[in-house]
């Protein structure tokens, strides 16, 4: 019943067969660790905002990358939506720890306070690029919200 899930770690999209692009997790008994897209549509998450805090988990995939015309891509943004996700944040592309760490304190200081994700996201973003040493896009541009 958390209204916040963040997952802060190690995820691959598998290009060849993306049902099978995963989160790692931790390995437990009878379980590898790996939070598959095909074990996240049946987890009921009720309308959480779940963040992937790791990287490139905004991408999606078609099987073998051929996808026909009509046909879904599929990603863990689009597992974690059909899970019942109402909102996930994800990166676009290979992030930088500090620098993520950094974001993620200040949207989850700005989310606490009250407001929309998107609105503590993008204040999240503002303050790291008037700061000199994460300016760059890099450092702060590759999360968005889909919801």
């Amino acid at each position: 019943s958390a209204s916040v899930v963040h997952l802060a770690t190690f995820g691959v999209l598998n290009k060849r067969n993306p049902l099978f692009s995963f989160v790692e997790l931790a390995p437990g008994a009878g379980d590898d660790g790996r939070l598959e897209v095909n074990e996240v549509f049946g987890l009921g998450l009720s309308g959480q905002l779940v963040i992937l805090s790791a990287c490139q988990t905004a991408l999606a995939a078609g099987a073998n990358e051929e996808i026909p015309a009509g046909d879904d891509w599929v990603g863990l943004v689009q597992a974690f939506l059909q899970g019942g996700a109402g909102r996930v944040m994800a990166s676009l592309w290979p992030v930088e720890d500090r620098s993520t760490a950094s974001l993620m304190e200040r949207f989850h200081r700005r989310l606490a306070v009250g407001g929309p994700a998107v609105t503590a996201l993008a204040e999240s973003q503002r303050e790291m690029l008037r700061r000199a040493e994460t300016a760059p896009p890099f450092f702060w541009a590759a999360f968005v919200i889909t919801d």
